[in-house]
């Protein structure tokens, strides 16, 4: 790993959270994706990506309550100026409020025949938000699927934020991604190969979040032990 587990799951949300706007905006601008439930993914990652930029990362916690809602979190951008920078203006957020209103609308079955109430207008300012310095992401992420994209803004995130964790010849060293047990894709960040040899060692999944343990790496050995006997 190249990092401690709190470290790597601080640099997981942020990949996560700019990697889901990033994609569910890019379906929007070119139309790819019905806008209700894509347009309330991307707003709500990328305004959770704009608050925790400020907060040093962290989750924002309002008192007891982790504030997590799109109407939530675009509150606290637009109550903090320090926050929204100069690369969001009000307009751009009233317009963005009245987006995520519509899309709960549709999300929540409340629409009367008004199915695709979002026009071009509110996917623009979902794009917009990527000029905030806690995204930048859709110029990385377009054209890759979602396995490309979570490894590339891994690897972005982990080069930026832990230059000290690996001199370049480790770096050049480094393993690929390996085969997710959990969710199947090829996401697994691990130190190497396991203890016998035969398969990646223990690790953390960039996509699902699941841990590879020593004892995942003990129970491959045997079944690979079985197999042979058979």
């Amino acid at each position: 790993m190249v990092a401690s587990t709190d470290e790597f799951t601080e640099l997981r949300r942020r990949v996560m959270r700019r990697c889901v706007y990033a994609l569910n905006a890019l379906a929007l601008r070119d139309d790819r994706v019905p806008r209700d439930g894509a347009f309330d993914a991307a707003a709500a990652n990328a305004l959770a990506a704009i608050v925790a930029y400020k907060a040093g990362g962290c989750e924002y916690k309002d008192g007891d309550r982790w504030v997590k809602s799109p109407t939530a979190l675009l509150a606290l951008v637009r109550g903090e100026p320090e926050i929204k920078t100069d690369a969001i203006d009000d307009s751009e957020l009233q317009t963005l409020k009245e987006g995520i209103e519509k899309a709960n609308s549709i999300r929540h079955g409340r629409a009367d025949e008004e199915w695709d109430v979002l026009d071009k207008s509110h996917v623009d300012v979902l794009i917009s938000l990527d000029q905030h310095p806690a995204l930048q992401v859709l110029g990385i992420v377009d054209g890759l699927d979602f396995t490309q994209a979570v490894v590339e803004l891994y690897r972005q995130e982990a080069e930026m934020r832990m230059p000290h964790a690996f001199s370049p010849k480790e770096r050049s060293m480094l393993l690929e991604p390996s085969d997710c047990d959990y969710c199947g894709r090829m996401t697994l960040i691990t130190e190497g190969f396991d203890a016998f040899g035969i398969g990646p060692g223990e690790g953390i999944c960039i996509a699902c979040g699941e841990e590879r343990s020593y004892d995942d790496t003990v129970r491959d050995y045997l079944a690979s032990r079985l197999g042979e006997k058979d």
